[in-house]
């Protein structure tokens, strides 16, 4: 079964044209999509799309049936996103925010099990200790690790991650993204993420769309999108890439050749 498919995908903001009949790989059990581009390359306004956040023309399917078609409370209970910006900064605690989040969504999880549920999730992103600190104490890369919490902890079955990790440093980028392919191995279900670093999406993704001006430059496998005649087209560098043992496509940037 696809559990994401996307076709003539076209958005505007007032008059201008900003999307253009953009489709992507369609998505199945287990798999993770990355967008790729520049800044004002459609990553965002197509996330925003997916996300039934911003009118579109085009095709979105979950699980064969259009997402206009899908009732907004089983909506909820399908799709989780992780926006740019982390949790505002107020007074509630973690586990008070995921606690409430879950009970509004009537998931048929008894107190004990969503209490555990929370806890695995804080152990994973490195929580624990913060579930009973206000969330204005928090730093924000620690509010993004509970916006990722949040979304993940309902178990959904699709995920849109719109630059999740940007305030995160390394290590915290590679316990995210490890945890979101380790869920999707686990439980199935598809996410797509929107990146800037391209050496984690070659290492994560099972597929990747490259965004230029709104429209797809190139979309499949990570070593078929980002050669260097791509990456000098859309982002004005020179590249080099080498295939690794492990299949993934490792990408060298060497120098810009142009003026952004």
């Amino acid at each position: 079964m696809i559990r994401l498919g996307v076709s003539g995908l076209s958005a505007s903001y007032g008059r201008t044209r900003v999307l253009h009949d953009v489709a992507l790989p369609d998505l199945h059990d287990g798999q993770l999509l990355g967008l790729l581009g520049p800044n004002a390359s459609g990553k965002s306004t197509a996330m925003h799309c997916l996300a039934r956040q911003m009118k579109a023309d085009g095709e979105i399917r979950i699980d064969g049936d259009l997402v206009s078609d899908i009732p907004h409370a089983t909506w909820l209970r399908k799709v989780a996103i992780v926006p740019q910006s982390p949790p505002a900064p107020t007074s509630l605690t973690p586990t008070e925010l995921l606690w409430s989040a879950v009970r509004a969504l009537d998931l048929a999880l008894s107190d004990r099990s969503l209490a555990a549920r929370i806890q695995d999730i804080f152990a994973e992103l490195g929580l624990s200790e913060l579930a009973f600190a206000p969330l204005h104490t928090l730093s924000g890369g620690k509010r993004q690790l509970v916006g990722i919490a949040l979304a993940l902890v309902r178990d959904p079955q699709i995920v849109l991650l719109d630059e999740p990790t940007s305030a995160l440093d390394l290590y915290w980028r590679l316990t995210v993204l490890d945890l979101v392919r380790s869920r999707l191995a686990r439980q199935g279900g598809a996410a797509v993420i929107a990146l800037h670093d391209m050496d984690l999406a070659a290492r994560y993704c099972d597929q990747v769309a490259l965004l230029s001006n709104g429209r797809i430059v190139a979309a499949g496998l990570p070593a078929e999108v980002m050669t260097p005649d791509n990456l000098a087209s859309v982002y004005g560098v020179e590249a080099k890439t080498r295939m690794g043992e492990d299949g993934r496509v490792t990408i060298n940037v060497l120098r810009p050749i142009r003026v952004s």
